[in-house]
């Protein structure tokens, strides 16, 4: 039966149509709520999907996905049709929820969700996005923005079938709660709070890269399906000791802050990526933290409840939400992405997060050490609320090993605590912010430009410097080789130097590049005296200062030793041009060493 199934459902799949026959069922009841006890579970009273005669991996049959409508994402990462919610036939609504869908997928990995309040997509748009089985069906996440902003990261291995559907329940409420659920499963998949909620009115769907997903939407709720928390009697069903104290917990949590003083305590930080980028005075950073605090609002006592006495991965209560400081855009940055929470029966909680990132200010400073620059760069933390401040009790912020760093090295990383008092950065309550600043210091990766610009100025010096002692057109071609690898790396040089910098570099390169012209000139001026150039009146000074033999020695002149006789002849001018040309090349032999010398 099972591959009888699986031929009805490729039929129907192939179909060129962009949906299915609208055979929508409209099924009365209030609409489901995601994270109340019993809505997923199954029992032996309820069963979750009666309908069709064949089985998949989730329970799902043909009949369930005949009742829905039908879009195939086929392009890739491209949200392009939207649907409005407020024709779906089966958004139904209570007074909690902006947002209540009963969908299926088909697909191998990456099946995408977004909901948003316009009909179109844009870049830094608030919108939600919620992806299944990301990473090649290894984790799921809920967005706040696409690509970006994770508000809940989740390991979901295999959640995800190319041949089997995925039922999924996606419910938002007024007070801010997402919840991502698997039909018949007794919690949702993962959840978030955003406080500051999003207006949705469109939803879309999409995949990523060469992945086909199937989606059905707008599926109406099995009749047995529909419960409300307060129709629930325990008695009906026996639970064990853990589901009574979920139940219990689910019956009191709290999303609020709360009321009285508590510290949260950051006990552990790893970078996993830092990259500065010195053109747009960016830093970006991926980290994970470890928080700890005491909630005295969340506790039991184990006797009643089988000795339980730690509860791992029940996102049903508050916790706390960073802050980072962004002076670019004078904000503060949400940062939320818990992975990893664990309390025990007495309120003390502990959470581990995923990747957080982020993208702060740091402006470079004017420096003429180009590329041996250093800098440093501050990420301030801080919490969201006035009652629950931020401590560091770290020893220090932690290198992954494996951490991928940009073109610029993580010296050290420094901590500091500080009280922000200005207008902006503000609690709601008008009170100061503690921040803990971590300082980073950086230092530039030279090793690339040392290969790519240091060893073409070298080999231009050399080939000036040996053209001044050579004749001819070859003296002409070796020097404008030098010229052109010189002006090549000049202009590859103004890729890679920032506008603030003014490097010692540039004078050394303006010096050689003055040198090649130098050398040129002086190549056309003794050719032209050659033809045309007067001879040197006889015993002059200047003609006595050529003839001088140490003189014409250290030059590697002729004539050094016939002094007596030299001065008293008509010498050439061309002399005194060769003399000029030895010194400009002992000029510039001494500037290419100095270079070697000061790190240019």
């Amino acid at each position: 039966m099972r591959f009888v199934f699986l031929a009805l459902y490729i039929c129907v799949s192939i179909v060129p149509s962009y949906e299915l026959p609208p055979r929508i069922l409209v099924h009365g009841g209030s609409p489901v709520k995601l994270g109340e006890f019993g809505v997923f579970a199954s029992s032996n009273k309820t069963k979750l999907f009666n309908l069709g005669s064949t089985e998949s991996k989730y329970n799902v049959t043909y009949a369930d996905l005949d009742k829905c409508k039908q879009f195939n994402a086929i392009n890739g990462y491209n949200y392009h049709s939207f649907f409005k919610l407020e024709d779906l036939v089966n958004h139904n609504l209570d007074n909690e929820t902006i947002v209540n869908l009963r969908l299926f997928v088909v697909a191998a990995k990456d099946a995408h969700i977004l909901l948003s309040d316009i009909d179109s997509i844009s870049s830094n748009a608030q919108v939600y996005e919620i992806v299944i089985g990301a990473g090649a069906n290894t984790f799921s996440e809920i967005r706040k923005q696409r690509k970006k902003n994770p508000l809940k990261t989740k390991t979901t291995k295999n959640v995800l079938s190319p041949i089997d559907p995925l039922p999924l329940r996606i419910r938002i409420t007024k007070d801010g709660l997402i919840e991502v659920g698997i039909e018949g499963q007794d919690l949702p998949l993962m959840s978030a709070t955003d406080k500051n909620l999003t207006t949705v009115q469109y939803l879309s769907f999409s995949s990523w890269g060469a992945t086909q997903a199937k989606w059905f939407y707008d599926c109406p709720s099995d009749t047995d399906l529909i419960t409300q928390l307060g129709e629930y009697d325990p008695g009906d069903f026996p639970m064990t000791p853990r589901e009574k104290l979920i139940f219990d917990l689910q019956m009191n949590a709290s999303f609020d802050a709360p009321k009285v003083p508590t510290t949260v305590e950051m006990s552990k930080l790893v970078f996993t990526r830092v990259a500065y980028n010195s053109w747009k005075n960016t830093l970006e950073t991926r980290f994970q933290v470890k928080l700890r605090w005491s909630d005295i609002r969340t506790t039991w006592n184990p006797q009643d409840y089988g000795n339980i006495t730690k509860i791992i991965d029940f996102f049903y209560v508050w916790t706390p939400t960073l802050l980072a400081k962004n002076e670019a855009e004078s904000q503060l940055t949400f940062l939320s992405a818990s992975d990893y929470l664990v309390f025990t029966y007495d309120g003390f909680f502990e959470m581990a997060s995923k990747e957080i990132s982020t993208s702060t200010f740091c402006e470079l400073k004017d420096s003429f050490k180009w590329p041996y620059e250093t800098n440093y760069c501050e990420l301030a933390l801080s919490s969201e609320d006035a009652w629950t401040p931020l401590k560091m009790v770290l020893k220090e912020a932690i290198l992954h090993p494996n951490m991928i760093q940009s073109d610029w090295n993580v010296i050290s990383i420094t901590k500091h605590e500080r009280v922000n008092t200005q207008e902006l950065y503000l609690h709601d309550d008008g009170s100061p912010r503690k921040e803990i600043i971590l300082k980073l210091h950086l230092k530039r990766n030279n090793e690339f430009y040392e290969t790519v610009l240091y060893a073409p100025y070298f080999m231009s010096n050399v080939l000036i410097l040996v053209s001044f002692w050579l004749e001819g057109m070859l003296r002409i071609i070796t020097n404008a080789f030098g010229i052109l690898i010189l002006v090549a790396s000049f202009l590859q040089m103004s890729e890679f130097i920032p506008q603030t910098s003014s490097p010692l570099i540039f004078s050394f390169f303006s010096c050689t590049l003055y040198f090649g012209w130098i050398c040129v000139v002086l190549f056309v001026l003794d050719e032209w005296l050659r033809v045309y150039g007067p001879k040197m009146a006889p015993d002059s000074w200047l003609a006595r200062v050529i003839s001088y033999p140490n003189l014409r020695t250290v030059l590697q002149l002729n004539g050094g030793s016939d002094y007596d006789t030299l001065h008293k002849k008509n010498l050439e001018w061309r002399d005194f041009v060769k003399v000029l040309d030895r010194i400009v090349f002992i000029i510039m032999t001494g500037v290419m060493v100095a270079s070697c010398f000061s790190k240019i």
